[in-house]
Order: structure tokens, then sequence, then C-alpha cells
């Protein structure tokens, strides 16, 4: 029998490491800016960094956050914190610190590690203020939480020490760097005295990351993946998707994104290939470092490469360096593949599907025809089972669990996808029932998404079943976004629907219904969203409206929502977007 790709040859990231870093030593591991690593200095710097969180008491089972952007220093925590059998929780700089506090209580986090400052966000001091305005807005919890050991920051009371990346920020600096705050060099410095951790403490089943999805909830959930998983699902996507050794990524999508840390940190330390951050996307420095670098793979959303090939720097001499380019899109122009071929040289261009919950489930090939790349997410990889399950009880929900008739849809007809692999989460983190509704009889994970697959196994995603969007390469999950637009006081109901845009891909309408006595000023609105959540949740429209148009059900037609949503965008000029 031929195998796509050879057995992944380790069960833990740190044997993986360790090897590279031997058999790769002296090439290029991590590039940001004058920072130049290669993988025996990468390790090196990833033990002396376990080495501080072992004598910070850090250990196999902790949870550790890293609240950045991209940067050198991220590879390195994340790398350290695998080495002492300690979690990941990589949480996204464009979150707000409302947003993220409650993360970091629900994980119980023993360390953070954060940036001062993204994008002109000084994240440590607005959590920091958040948690204490919060604290005097509730006295008497914050007395017994204060009582509680352990906690720099009010209502984080297992949050036992902060590491900062750049240091200081604004005037509140020294408090920053108060007793438990340290600054990057000076926590790693710590760990020049400790042994180096071997990397024992790791197994194959040992939770490596908590990422935060969200769903029709309107909660967040962590994810939990393990080791073993993780190797062998980007082990494969790598290998199919042609990663070599020398190969050089720009990693664009951010590290706190399954694909950025997986598709970009995991996946070049496992090939041996050159870790390029961008911290934040900039087309004319991205150019700049394509050349500069020598770039041979990048990543992005179809609105990216469009981006850079309109740009008024773009030069075609100047991007022939590329050879693979991954879009993972649920559709592709046929012009733009053509034109990332002919103007930017790019050999392979790649469409792939997957889900944190499941990891990769398919890509395409490299003898694939352009209109598969186009339309398509490919085949199913190798040691992943797909069902495409139709709707068989009339809900408009594909069948489940609880005595529903479970039916696969007929070739190329619509149905939920549903995946069975290696890949598959180990569950949601202290969620048994939202795991036990997405991890069904036999090991199937339901994915929400809807999928057609045609005789060849091609498999096209066509619609989601939670009503997620994708909004500039990142995920926006409406349940989320109305949960938070409801702390306006303004705000008695509301339906966010995502609706096509030609430079975003998608973007977020709002449908609100005032309180009683109150009105909704739209540029007032969109003002609060843009100082309590990241920019792409920000709704782009808001539709103050007396009534929801409702099913039968009792529930909101969203499908009637985003028709009007587009025919309003198309009666008039589209209002400034939130970024």
């Amino acid at each position: 029998m031929t195998h796509e790709v050879p057995p992944v040859p380790w069960t833990t990231i740190p044997a993986m490491m360790a090897e590279i870093a031997h058999r790769h030593a002296a090439r290029e591991a991590v590039v940001d800016g004058d920072v130049r690593l290669d993988f025996a200095a990468l390790h090196a710097e990833a033990l002396r960094f376990a080495a501080a969180l072992a004598g910070a008491g850090i250990g196999a089972g902790d949870r550790v956050a890293i609240w950045a952007s991209n940067d050198w220093r991220w590879v390195v925590a994340a790398s350290g914190v695998w080495q002492v059998g300690a979690t990941v929780v990589p949480l996204a700089s464009r979150w707000k610190a409302a947003e993220v506090a409650p993360l970091l209580a629900r994980v119980g986090a023993r360390l953070l590690v954060v940036e001062a400052e993204s994008a002109g966000e000084p994240l440590l001091d607005t959590l920091v203020a958040h948690q204490e305005a919060d604290s005097r807005r509730d006295p008497a919890s914050a007395q017994q939480r204060s009582a509680r050991p352990g906690g720099l920051v009010p209502g984080l009371p297992r949050l036992e020490r902060v590491v900062v990346l750049g240091g200081p920020s604004g005037g509140e600096g020294a408090r920053t760097l108060a007793p438990g705050f340290l600054d990057w060099f000076a926590f790693v410095a710590t760990g020049d005295g400790e042994p180096r951790p071997t990397g024992d403490a790791a197994a194959p089943e040992t939770i490596a990351e908590i990422l935060f999805t969200s769903g029709t909830t309107g909660q967040p959930k962590g994810v939990e993946l393990a080791h073993g998983q993780l190797l062998a699902a980007y082990w494969d996507w790598s290998g199919i998707g042609g990663l070599e050794p020398g190969d050089r990524f720009l990693v664009i999508p951010p590290y706190s994104h399954g694909f950025g840390m997986n598709g970009g940190v995991l996946a070049c330390w496992m090939r041996a290939v050159a870790n390029v951050p961008v911290a934040v996307f900039d087309p004319t420095r991205a150019l700049e470092a394509i050349d500069r670098e020598r770039i041979s793979v990048i990543s992005g959303p179809p609105t990216l490469f469009a981006t850079l090939l309109a740009h008024p720097d773009f030069d075609p001499a100047k991007t022939r360096s590329l050879r693979t380019a991954f879009v993972g899109a649920a559709a592709v122009p046929t012009e733009l593949i053509r034109a990332m071929r002919g103007r930017m040289g790019i050999e392979r261009v790649i469409n792939a599907y997957g889900l944190i919950e499941v990891c990769v489930v398919s890509m395409t090939r490299a003898a694939d025809a352009e209109r598969v790349i186009a339309t398509t997410t490919g085949r199913a990889m190798p040691g992943v089972e797909v069902r495409i399950v139709a709707d068989s009880d009339g809900t408009g929900e594909a069948a489940g669990p609880g005595g529903a008739r479970i039916v696969d849809a007929a070739e190329g007809e619509p149905g939920e996808v549903w995946v069975r692999s290696q890949g598959v989460m180990r569950g949601y983190l202290d969620d048994p029932e939202q795991t036990a509704a997405a991890i069904v009889e036999g090991g199937w994970c339901r994915t929400g998404d809807v999928g057609v697959r045609d005789a060849e196994g091609h498999i096209r995603v066509v619609d989601r079943l939670k009503d997620a969007y994708n909004c500039g390469g990142f995920s926006a999950y409406p349940a989320e976004i109305e949960s938070q637009l409801l702390a306006h006081p303004a705000i008695a109901q509301v339906a966010i629907v995502g609706v096509p845009d030609p430079r975003m891909g998608e973007v977020g309408h709002a449908f609100v219904i005032a309180r009683d006595g109150q009105s909704v000023d739209e540029p007032a609105l969109v003002a609060w969203a843009r100082e309590r959540m990241a920019s792409y949740k920000v709704p782009r429209r808001v539709h103050p409206v007396a009534a929801f148009p409702l099913n039968a059900n009792g529930k909101v037609r969203k499908d009637a929502l985003r028709r009007q949503a587009i025919e309003a965008s198309a009666g008039c000029a589209a209002p400034r977007s939130p970024e």
C-alpha cells in the first residue's frame, strides 16, 4: 500500500524538537527583524525558558497563556512550555481585556506571557485596569478573591507570574513590573542556574494546547489538543503541502490561531523551515519581506493575495522566490489563482479545510486541476474519515443522537460534515455537555459545517450551521458577538449575520431591537463595540428594527435578515470598515 506521507517519526513535541535541533542545527529557524536563530539556538532558548518555568514551579498539567502578536519570543515561549509538559493557551492580541480576563480565569493560567503593547493597545495595563475596575464594582467578591493565595491581578488568583514582552508600558510601567512581573529577559535569566528539562514530562496524550473557539452557545469553548495528534495531523499536512528543509515561511496568520500556531510554529519546527513572523500585516512590509528573506511559502485568505497583487509596490521580479501558497477558503476565484501563478511566480496554490476541533480535514493535492483548487477544499487527509450527513428530520439541522435518524447524503447533495480521525479534539475544557454534543457515537465529530462531496471525493464547504462567518481571515461567531452587544444599555435584542464584502470576505451586520424608551445610534454603538471587542467582531452596519422575522418554532430567521442586509448594502455606499 502506498502512503502519501511516511508515518510521523515522533510522539511528543519535545522529542521532535530535540531531533530537528540536532539534524538541522545550523539551518535558520526563526527570523524576526534583527533576531535570527538557527535550530540549535532556538532549541537552546526554548530549554532556557523551560528551565525558568520549572524554577517558577510550572510543570506538567499547568497552563501558560500567551497574549501577544507574532514574535520570535512567542515561538520560544510555546516551545519551552511544551518542554515541561505544560499547556499553551494562546490568546489573540486583537482581543480586549474584557474578553481575555474570563479566559485566563477559566483555564487557571499560572503564568501569562503578554506583550506590553500591541498595535497601540497597552495589553497588560488594560487587563489590570479592567480587573481593578471590576473589583471596585463588586467589592465583596474582590475581598474574597484577595484572600486567596497568589494572584498578581485582581480576580485572577491563580496567576502567579507575568512575563512582559517589551518591558514597562506607558506611565503605569512601574506598576506592571512590581513583584511577580518580570520583563522577558529578566525572567529567562532566572533559568540560567536551573537544570534544563529533558522533555520527559510530555507524553503523546498530554494536552499541548487549549485553543479557544466559539459557537451557538455564545461562550468561547476551550479545545484541548494533545501532543501525539497534533504531530500526526500537521506532519501529514506539511508533507502533502510539500514543505521542505530550508523553506522560508512568511507566517501572517496569528500564532494565537490554530493554523498560525500549528501550521506555522509547529510545522516549521517539524520540517526544518525558517519561520518569519508577521506581527501586524502590512502589504508594503510583506512585499519587502518576501524579497529580502527570499520567502518560499506564504498563507492567507484570498483577499490577502489580491491585496498584494493590487499594491502599487508589487513587482513580479521580487516575488519569484515564492513556491507555495496556502489559501484555505471555501472558494478561490480562478482568476486569482492564475494571477498568483503568473504574476507572483507561485508554483502551487493549495486549498484546505479544517477547524480547531478536528485539525486538518482535507486539502488539494499537487496534481489537482485548477477548477478543483478554486471550487473545493480537496480530498480527505490520510487517516481522516468524512461523512456528509443529510438533514433527515426536516428541521434544517443535520441529524444527530437521541434517536434521530442518521442518513448519509447522496453524492453531490449537501449535509453536515462529520469527521473521525486522530485529529479530533480530546474535548472542550470542563464542558462535558458540549463535548458530548460535538463528539457523538463512534467517535464522529460534528463540525457544524454544511458540505458536498463529489464523485472524486473532493469536499466543498457550502454553508455553516453555526452561522459563523469569516472576516478578513478571522472566524467571527454571531452568538458570541450578540452576547457582548447585549451588555449595551440601549439594546434589548440583537441578531448578527455575515454579509459578503469584496475586501474582507464577509462582515457582520447587527439587527437590533432597542429597549423601551431607548434608541440605538449606529455610530455610537459601533464606537462602543470597538472599545470592547476585537475589530473583526465589530459590526460593519447596524440596522435598528422593531421585530425580527421568526420561523414556526420562534427562532430568528437569519436567512431573511441576511438577504435584507445584502439588499441594504447594495442600495447605499457601505460604511467604513471597523478596521
